[in-house]
């Protein structure tokens, strides 16, 4: 019943020589720039229990999964036969992920196991099988790793079986695309850059983002290739068509969040400039698209109640600069018509996603904007972002009302503008990490 799956399981054949025959191995081995998350690391495999991985697509998760094989191997914390990589592609119903998943268990040697069920909201009502396996007692010996790019879905799944997940600190991990510090890091070897590297680094960043693909595409060929751009084009597509969703919507959709950028619009008032879809079906597009972590919300800051004001307009950002410019070629395509992409607000939404990462994030509507309120336990960080040549004193009129306040620049130059820490956008992008 396992044969079908040995591709993604060549160890079972010859352990020396998986690296070698695993396709997400080979694929990363073809690269000059080599990257995969290792949260893994945080992960007690001596710890049985259910364990989530989540991220957008081709962010690495499958790569980073067969190096956490590759790991547990070489460590030999599990034989191999008590080692499944499991992938969802064409697994089409419950009946049939429950017999694989059941079969695999049945003919386990002694001792712990590691199973990874990769994308596993592919398959409709998966939860019901690892509930109904949980309640049974299957993995009190052993790891199920479940994996998927619909990050709400899976987590709001896992809630339906509490307490069947084991006794780690730690059960769950989300990957994103590279930060700045971790694109700098790749391109220099982890040898720190100097400020002229650092600002040529940025330039390039404001491309490729953080997918790995684009990354060696600029590296390679100064641009990004036009199949690289389809490749992510087909995965948004793609994963609203298994949701049944309509791809015009959709269209219709990126097409405002384009045009609107990084102003503040309500639900209410996207929807009417959209012109083709009422507010709940909109809404309901928008969360999948922010699930699959192609876009992110920015809430207003409420100073009196110190928290998100969710009457009011938000700011919406898409959560890497690769992907805005892979949907701005996919709805060129369609025939769609943009003016150039103004790189202040791809600057904007680079320092906001870093931000958005770290934890949670406002931005502030008085007389006038604070581009990114960050709430900390002393009081809020109010950060202002001016990607221009020339700062004015006016344009920090808001930004003057809180207490700790910082400018974030397009140059290097004083620490202090105007009597405001000051600081240049890709040195604050590369040092700011907690």
């Amino acid at each position: 019943m396992l044969e079908k799956y040995l591709p993604h399981n060549s160890f079972k054949i010859d352990e020396k020589s998986f690296s070698s025959r695993d396709p997400h191995l080979l694929a990363l081995s073809a690269l000059k720039y080599q990257y995969s998350p290792h949260w893994w690391k945080t992960l007690s495999v001596s710890t049985p229990g259910i364990y989530i991985l989540t991220g957008g697509r081709q962010v690495g998760k499958s790569t980073s999964c067969k190096l956490f094989i590759q790991h547990c191997i070489r460590q030999m914390l599990y034989p191999s036969d008590n080692i499944l990589y499991l992938p969802c592609d064409e697994i089409f119903d419950q009946k049939q992920l429950s017999q694989v998943i059941r079969y695999f268990l049945q003919n386990l040697k002694t001792g712990p196991f590691l199973l990874i069920i990769d994308e596993v909201t592919y398959v409709p009502m998966w939860e019901r099988v690892i509930k109904s396996l949980a309640d049974e007692g299957a993995f009190y010996q052993g790891i199920c790793l479940l994996t998927g790019s619909d990050t709400l879905m899976l987590k709001e799944a896992a809630m339906s079986f509490p307490g069947r997940r084991g006794q780690s600190d730690v059960t769950d991990f989300h990957v994103y695309p590279l930060n700045f510090r971790e694109y700098v890091g790749l391109m220099k070897n982890n040898v720190s850059p100097n400020e002229k590297e650092l600002n040529d680094f940025f330039q390039q960043y404001l491309q490729c983002g953080g997918y790995l693909r684009a990354i060696n595409d600029v590296a390679a060929h100064g641009k990004i290739l036009s199949a690289t751009f389809q490749t992510y084009e087909q995965w948004i597509r793609g994963d609203f068509l298994k949701q049944g969703k309509n791809e015009f919507y959709l269209m219709m959709l990126l097409d405002a969040l384009i045009s609107v950028g990084v102003s503040q619009i309500s639900f209410s008032a996207l929807t009417q400039k959209i012109g083709s879809m009422s507010k709940e079906t909109c809404l309901d597009y928008y969360r999948l698209l922010e699930r699959m972590d192609v876009v992110f919300t920015m809430q207003a800051y409420d100073q009196n109640k110190k928290q998100g004001f969710p009457k009011k307009a938000r700011k919406f950002h898409f959560m890497d600069p690769f992907i805005r410019h892979a949907v701005m070629q996919y709805l060129s395509r369609e025939g769609r018509i943009f003016p150039a992409v103004e790189e202040s607000m791809l600057v904007e939404s680079v320092v906001a996603s870093h931000c958005h990462r770290l934890q949670r994030t406002y931005y502030f509507k008085g007389q006038g904007e604070v581009d990114i309120i960050l709430p900390k336990v002393d009081g809020v960080l109010a950060i202002e972002i001016k990607w221009a040549n020339q700062v004015r004193s006016s344009d920090m009129k808001t930004l003057r009302q809180f207490p700790n306040r910082l400018l974030l620049t397009k140059h290097d130059g004083s620490n202090e503008i105007d009597g405001i820490r000051a600081m240049p956008i890709p040195m604050f992008l590369y040092n700011e990490n907690d």
